[in-house]
């Protein structure tokens, strides 16, 4: 390995019938990335599909080195937010890849957070019925999330990844250089993903968040690394065996029901909320409906939102701020809930914790407790 070049853990993960690898490290790029297509594809042709905003400085060090070593590259750049993951910039894409010739053993790099990723591996799924895929995530949410477990998604109108598929890479290179540079939002919108994964399956972890505040917020290496790589094998634990999410995987969700009603219904074009957001609200509703749900659970909210809080995360939606009519946002909510792709039965099916790192599936939550839990949450 080229000095500086920092491989801290390697994941074999084994779903469906791919098996790739997870580098976790940093100063991993663009050395990992060269050697491992050197490996596993002899097609030289390749089509990156970066965030614009890496355009100058990464994308083009990823850019030149592939040429270097013989690699004809092509580049995409859009901009990342929830409302560019459309139809409109799918079928961009198809016609480039068609222009230039691209074939099933051709491989498309995604550079980006969740939007890119998503976006970039629906195509790569897609055209021609599936060509390599390689992924490089750039926001923690994206590292510890939307990279690993094959879902891959657009938007299609107010439904959040209506059209999707499950389709993995090649190999996923997770740098932890690009934290350094990450906005205070977008680290925090992360960090929601990871005490997700802790309540619903991780008590230590949680106890370990709770005690690493300032170390966490502050980027320290060892403690950002530490709780990366807890939340990578938990994913990874409730994916495998369950890709299509019919049992296990549906736990990751936690959070996700509520949270993605809010995110669309204060609408997507100005991302009002951030995804992590979102969830960090949705999870809070989830915990006021699991004090209802479970008598025991006196404390199961307080517990919510109070490790939310020390980490600036939203607990309630404060109407005044965002300009909207309360009353108007949770009609909407209402409404925009049941679009949720993880109904079954016409029902609506909640994750809920009674306690600290254990969680169930439920199908039979009364809707006045989804009610009264917008009512709460919306202020």
């Amino acid at each position: 390995m080229k000095k500086n070049l920092l491989l801290h853990k390697t994941y074999d993960v084994r779903l469906d019938n791919s098996r790739y690898n997870i580098l976790v490290g940093k100063n991993l790029l663009p050395t990992s990335l060269i050697e491992n297509l050197n490996h596993k594809t002899n097609n030289k042709k390749v089509l990156l599909i970066s965030d614009i905003f890496f355009k100058n400085e990464i994308s083009s060090k990823i850019f030149d080195s592939l040429k270097s070593s013989g690699y004809e590259i092509h580049a995409y750049f859009m901009k990342s937010g929830k409302h560019n993951k459309t139809l409109n910039k799918v079928i961009n894409i198809y016609k480039l890849l068609e222009k230039e010739n691209f074939s099933r053993d051709s491989t498309i790099i995604t550079l980006g957070g969740g939007v890119i990723g998503d976006m970039a591996g629906f195509v790569a799924s897609t055209y021609l019925r599936g060509i390599n895929f390689i992924q490089i995530p750039t926001t923690l949410m994206a590292m510890i999330d939307s990279s690993i477990g094959g879902k891959v998604a657009i938007n299609l109108g107010k439904t959040i990844n209506a059209v999707g598929n499950y389709y993995h890479p090649m190999i996923n290179i997770i740098d932890l250089k690009f934290i350094e540079s990450l906005s205070e939002r977008d680290l925090k919108s992360g960090l929601a993903e990871i005490i997700k994964c802790a309540i619903i399956s991780d008590k230590e972890l949680f106890q370990y968040l709770n005690s690493n505040v300032q170390a966490i917020l502050g980027r320290k290496e060892k403690e950002l690394l530490h709780i990366i790589c807890q939340t990578i094998k938990i994913k990874i634990d409730h994916v495998s065996g369950d890709v299509h999410e019919q049992n296990k995987r549906l736990k990751l969700n936690y959070g996700h029901t509520m949270g993605h009603s809010i995110e669309i219904s204060t609408d997507l074009s100005k991302e009002v909320y951030r995804h992590g957001e979102g969830v960090s609200l949705g999870m809070v509703g989830v915990a006021f409906i699991a004090e209802k749900y479970f008598p025991k659970s006196s404390d199961i909210l307080d517990q919510h939102e109070a490790i939310l809080t020390k980490y600036n995360l939203p607990i309630t939606v404060d109407t005044k701020k965002i300009k909207f009519k309360r009353k108007h946002l949770i009609e909407e909510c209402l409404k925009n809930i049941y679009k949720d792709k993880k109904k079954k039965n016409n029902q609506l099916r909640f994750v809920l914790t009674e306690k600290i790192g254990q969680s169930r599936v439920y199908s039979d939550i009364p809707e006045k407790y989804i009610i009264d839990s917008f009512n709460y949450l919306i202020k």
